[in-house]
């Protein structure tokens, strides 16, 4: 079977680790479950924009979504994800 490695740093791991477990799947699951949501939504046009601003921005900052230890857009007193919906109203 073929393999895609996906490099991510320690924030975004632990990140990923955590919601698989709330999820109770593997990390494995979370990341085939993740490309296949992506791969169903591409052509939208929100979908789109949100691949191309992780492209661009893998390396200068870390996600939202992950911890944010060493994050340089984390502010204390902040939430580390917006309250707000994702786009079509979904969590993001």
């Amino acid at each position: 079977m073929p393999v895609i490695k996906i490099h991510v740093e320690r924030e975004e791991l632990a990140a990923i680790e955590r919601r698989a477990a709330e999820l109770g799947i593997k990390v494995e699951d979370m990341a085939y479950g993740a490309l296949s949501c992506s791969m169903s939504h591409v052509k939208e046009p929100f979908c789109r924009v949100r691949i191309d601003d992780a492209v661009r921005d893998k390396g200068k900052d870390l996600p939202l979504w992950s911890d944010s230890a060493r994050s340089v857009n984390i502010y204390e007193g902040k939430d580390d994800v917006a309250p707000a919906p994702g786009p079509k109203g979904g969590p993001l």
